[in-house]
């Protein structure tokens, strides 16, 4: 008897120490799906932060074409202006080189009449 005594107590010793492993291993389980389900969160947060800037990166390249769009749009207006005001200039030194020409020719003709009216008078 003496020895199935003991070999009880062995046996409850043992599962004593079996279950203070299964308790422990019981809150290492719980730390670590606690630790996993704070990662996978964690990961999800950072998914959504990637979506979110490849969007914002979408609209900056879409706003950068336009923008170059816009800045070829407003080149080729200035070198059109730039055309304009270059022949507007020629034109106007065109006139400028008549209005002079006009003005010796008046000038001439005053003289001529002068000259005109001096022999009659």
């Amino acid at each position: 008897m003496e020895a199935f005594k003991k070999k009880l107590e062995t046996t409850r010793a043992e599962a004593d120490a079996a279950l203070t492993r299964a308790e422990t291993a019981e809150r290492d389980l719980a730390a670590v799906k606690a630790e996993v389900a704070a990662k996978e969160e964690a990961a999800l947060e950072l998914q959504d932060k990637i979506t979110r800037l490849e969007g914002e990166l979408e609209v900056a390249e879409n706003g950068d074409s336009d923008s170059k769009a816009k800045v070829r749009e407003l080149e080729l207006k200035a070198e059109e202006l730039e055309r304009r005001a270059r022949a507007l200039e020629q034109d106007n030194n065109a006139l400028e080189a008549k209005v002079s020409e006009m003005e010796e020719k008046h000038i001439k003709v005053q003289e001529d009449l002068r000259g005109i009216m001096d022999m009659d008078v």
